[in-house]
């Protein structure tokens, strides 16, 4: 039986951060995933975590238990301590040990109430975000910074891992991937050829080094110096899960002007199929199955669409509950068909500002008060039966 999470995300006020966690609760979660806020709770990026942070995160942990949403928080590479931007961010090697170090202090503190900590390396899609390369020292080409950065995040998560491991083996540790694999943007070679690039410093890059300690060989070529004696290995962590998390399909094609030659668009050049998406999601569920045969699986499903004009005081967001439906139809027949799915992650419960919107309710400025959409209500019957 799949046991259902949702993600709470990082509302913006204590009363939205309520409102997410009740709601979540009513649609009939028993998990709860967040991301921790790295700038905010270790400002200086080393040493003592600040103690008024350290003092929201434990309300936080301790209203989700209250709420009856077990904690599953992940830690993720994204919100950087500003004196780490300052020096250079990802594309520093130092920033991999400071993770790690990020990474003990908090399980530390929220150790006894966490059901699992999952390590995020944001790689490759926070490797190619501009966000990353502006903390890239003056100088540093955009393609450089992207290896290095790549590089440095799957360094940071498998020493993470491992320090935490040798923190406590009680603590059960995952892992998240970003999935799935491309696929070719149009059916020219040089798509399918970008689609080989793009695995090498994606996918397969992520899997083989966290699995295996080592990369691919296109991947290690392309990363040359920038992997140090030992490295690889070091880039192996212990995992007692996967996360996977899926936010739709990706397709490949050659942009010289892209980090590592490559550029992953989200529709190809014609018209995508309607099952693309739920085709991309089996697919990625079935080659972490192939990849980890013995560890079980969890799932957090992003769908954003667009949402009409309020009707009614209701939200009658058809095309995301059609997604939604064809991507749990999608996951639960691969379980069936033996992929060690455990649980899914749906959400975030509120909208974050992304655009366009994925959360399963808006937030009603004037009334200061959630609306739930009729993707919530259809998940709550779903759920709830």
């Amino acid at each position: 039986m799949l046991v259902w999470g949702a993600d709470v995300g990082a509302p913006a006020t204590p009363r939205q951060a309520d409102e997410a966690l009740r709601l979540a609760a009513e649609m009939g979660a028993v998990a709860g995933r967040c991301v921790l806020d790295w700038a905010a709770l270790q400002p200086e990026g080393r040493g003592k975590l600040d103690p008024a942070a350290l003092a929201g995160l434990d309300r936080r942990v301790d209203a989700m238990g209250e709420a009856g949403l077990a904690p599953w928080p992940m830690l993720a590479p994204a919100r950087l301590p500003r004196d780490l931007r300052i020096r250079g961010g990802w594309t520093a090697r130092d920033t991999a040990w400071r993770f790690a170090e990020f990474a003990c202090r908090v399980a530390g503190r929220i150790g006894d109430r966490m059901v699992a900590l999952t390590v995020d390396a944001g790689a490759p899609n926070f490797a190619r975000d501009e966000a990353a390369w502006r903390d890239r020292p003056i100088g540093m080409a955009e393609d450089a910074a992207f290896r290095a950065i790549l590089h440095h995040l799957l360094l940071g998560r498998g020493l993470a891992l491992s320090a935490l491991r040798q923190e406590s083996t009680g603590w059960r540790l995952g892992a998240a991937l970003a999935g799935p694999p491309p696929e070719p943007w149009d059916d020219t070679l040089a798509s399918s050829d970008a689609v080989v690039f793009a695995e090498a410093l994606g996918w397969e890059a992520s899997v083989t080094t966290l699995r295996d300690g080592c990369y691919p060989e296109l991947a290690a070529e392309r990363l040359g110096r920038l992997v140090e004696e030992d490295d690889e290995k070091r880039c192996r962590g212990p995992v007692d899960l996967l996360l996977l998390d899926h936010a739709g399909p990706l397709w490949a094609r050659m942009e010289d002007a892209a980090p590592g030659g490559i550029d992953l668009a989200g529709r190809p050049r014609g018209t995508a199929p309607a099952s693309a998406g739920p085709d991309s999601l089996r697919r990625a569920l079935d080659r972490l199955a192939a990849a980890w045969p013995k560890l079980p699986l969890h799932l957090t499903l992003r769908v954003a669409a667009e949402d009409p004009p309020l009707r009614e005081g209701r939200i009658e967001d058809g095309l995301r509950i059609e997604r939604l439906e064809t991507h749990l139809e999608a996951a639960e027949a691969a379980r069936d068909a033996g992929v060690p799915l455990a649980s899914v992650f749906l959400g975030p419960v509120l909208d974050d500002g992304a655009a366009p919107p994925a959360g399963l309710a808006a937030w009603d400025r004037r009334a200061d008060a959630p609306l739930p959409k009729d993707s919530w209500r259809r998940l709550q019957s779903r759920i709830r039966g």
